[in-house]
């Protein structure tokens, strides 16, 4: 009996010390505010086994449930890309919403993901300025960022100077002083559009000379990093990434909270007496860590990932919020198309998917580059050749269900070009076939590191042999489809011949950027269909040339066009996914 009063004792003895300081977090929500997926299921106020995860009523609902149980020990986090990824995001050069509501929901403090720059710095500092009208917004964290030279970021860098973005922040907790500061690492940093002039300081300088002040100086006794640059497992079983050699080279550091990797890690990661930990992404999960500090004051650390199921209730005034601004988007945005944000739009039998750690093979990838492909040819007259798409701008598999315009739109949301509607814009560029080879050449070669440039394409067939070296690796390009047959490519400089490639602006800015990526080899000079050379933006597809200004071609528009020409197969009024799509294939020919 003396025996187990003992055990018990310090059982309570260790779940008190546990309770010192309890830190939220999550990582890359991309404006998921409502779960995915399909959406049509989503019901967080209920408990009815619905099949979605995620949504910022039950992340707020777990949240208040923590705060209540542990009062003013909690920290809640997030660690960047918090922005860009579903119709919601069309709010925020508007009216703002989304830093708004994560403050409503209990977020204490936020970092900058390189998908918050995706309008340019001085938008996301517009972006900023229209949620501080709607009411106060989480401590923004941002310790690397470098101003622009050239005055470009002016607006938001007076974010910096008014105090709402610091480059550190240090809370009492529980009698405890914890030091916070954000990081963008370079991986993000080269994320984000080349079009923008957005730097980033070295992340483990700045990590050492930071971590070393809030210690030393400022005598916390925990520094906690969010850091926007990712943690990854090698195919031997080790950790690898920006913030596991970060942790190796910062002793100072006690605890990093990652993103940009999407990686969900059920355990944290210890490097020595540092902790890296990460959630995952689009809100599916909140991380928790129930964190002891020792008789040195040395913090001990308990981690959990919660899954933002069915099992957690939501909160309704929070849903009540996104459900107002839903009703805005309808009246904005999809009245004009024609639609409502519940409506079923298609549906499917079976899952569309592209695995983006090994982007072959895939169904998802093939169908959306078909969807452009008829949607500019068929729907639009624009007549290209091959349209491409990067496994990068596609954010979201297609489960099965029914699927409304949301499960449409998170497939490729990022961008945004003129007007309300959002989407990075299609353009059009003519290229030769030599300049063709150099450039499928230079991303089979890189593709197994940078995976985010892997590229689906219709329109053309490619035949290559892995093994051979870079720039030998392509025996043969066609061009056209399977019905229509293909017109085999030639390799010769001296052949002039020119090919139409439709793509998002994105990628057609990488493509420009080949030839400093590939040291000179690959030098790609965008062209008109008459061989002149392309200025500014003239690339850009024009809907509606009768129309003042470019009325963007989107790619999420072409799959609302290429869904809506399927087949209802059982009768019941929604068109259905064609069974053609239920494989998953390999994009290009691998020879032997």
């Amino acid at each position: 009996m003396k025996k187990a009063l003992l055990f018990l004792a310090i059982g309570l003895a260790n779940l008190s010390f546990a309770q010192d300081l309890v830190i939220l977090h999550t990582n890359d929500i991309h404006s998921h505010v409502n779960g995915l997926a399909p959406e049509t299921a989503y019901t967080p106020l209920v408990a009815d086994n619905d099949p979605t995860m995620g949504g910022f009523s039950r992340i707020a609902g777990f949240i208040k449930a923590q705060k209540e149980k542990y009062g003013d020990k909690v920290v809640v986090v997030d660690g960047g890309d918090f922005l860009m990824g579903t119709l919601f995001q069309t709010l925020e050069t508007e009216t703002g919403f989304q830093l708004n509501l994560m403050k409503r929901v209990g977020y204490d403090y936020v970092t900058l993901g390189n998908h918050e720059f995706d309008l340019g710095a001085n938008k996301l500092a517009t972006i900023i300025e229209n949620n501080k009208r709607l009411g106060e917004i989480p401590m923004i964290l941002s310790t690397n960022y470098v101003f622009a030279k050239d005055g470009s970021d002016s607006q938001l860098v007076e974010e910096f100077k008014n105090g709402t973005i610091l480059q550190y922040s240090i809370i009492q907790k529980n009698g405890f002083k914890i030091g916070l500061f954000g990081l963008m690492g370079l991986d993000a940093n080269e994320a984000i559009a080349g079009y923008f002039n957005v730097t980033f300081d070295k992340i483990h300088s700045v990590a050492k000379k930071t971590a070393v002040y809030l210690k030393n100086v400022e005598k916390v006794d925990m520094v906690v990093v969010l850091s926007h640059s990712g943690v990854t497992m090698t195919k031997n079983g080790k950790w690898e990434g920006e913030d596991y050699q970060m942790a190796k080279a910062v002793p100072e550091i006690d605890l990093i909270i990652g993103g940009h990797t999407h990686s969900e890690l059920p355990k944290m990661v210890s490097v020595g007496n540092r902790v890296i930990v990460q959630s995952g992404s689009m809100g599916k999960n909140v991380g928790r860590l129930a964190i002891s500090f020792d008789q040195e004051k040395k913090p001990v650390v308990n981690y959990s990932l919660i899954p933002m199921d069915d099992n957690v209730v939501g909160d309704s005034s929070i849903q009540n919020l996104i459900d107002e601004k839903g009703k805005y988007i309808d009246q904005q945005l999809l009245s004009g198309l024609g639609i409502q944000s519940r409506q079923p739009l298609f549906e499917t039998s079976f899952e569309l998917t592209m695995d983006d750690k090994k982007p072959e093979p895939s169904n998802l990838g093939p169908f959306v580059s078909d969807a452009v492909y008829y949607h500019l040819n068929e729907m639009n007259n624009e007549k290209v050749d091959m349209t491409i798409i990067a496994t990068g701008v596609i954010r979201h598999n297609i489960v099965a269900g029914k699927q409304n315009i949301s499960d449409i739109f998170n497939v490729m949301p990022l961008g945004k070009g003129e007007g309300l509607i959002p989407g990075s814009p299609l353009g059009k560029i003519y290229i030769t076939g030599n300049e063709l080879k150099k450039v499928m050449e230079l991303i089979l070669a890189v593709y197994h590191t940078k995976v985010n440039y892997y590229l689906y394409a219709t329109g053309m067939q490619l035949t290559y042999n892995p093994k051979k070296g870079i720039f030998r690796k392509i025996s043969e390009i066609g061009i056209g489809t399977e019905e229509e047959g293909y017109r085999k490519v030639s390799f010769s400089k001296r052949d002039k011949t020119l090919y139409s490639i439709a793509a998002n602006k994105y990628i057609l800015s990488f493509i420009g950027a080949l030839k400093k990526m590939s040291f000179g080899f690959v030098d790609v000079v965008w062209k008109n269909s008459d061989g002149s050379v392309i200025r500014d933006n003239n690339f850009l597809i024009d809907l509606d040339k009768k129309e003042v200004g470019i009325q963007d071609a989107k790619e999420w528009l072409a799959l609302l066009d290429y869904v809506r020409s399927f087949p209802d197969m059982n009768g019941n009024g929604i068109p259905d996914m064609p069974e053609v799509y239920k494989t998953k294939v390999n994009n290009f020919t691998i020879s032997k």
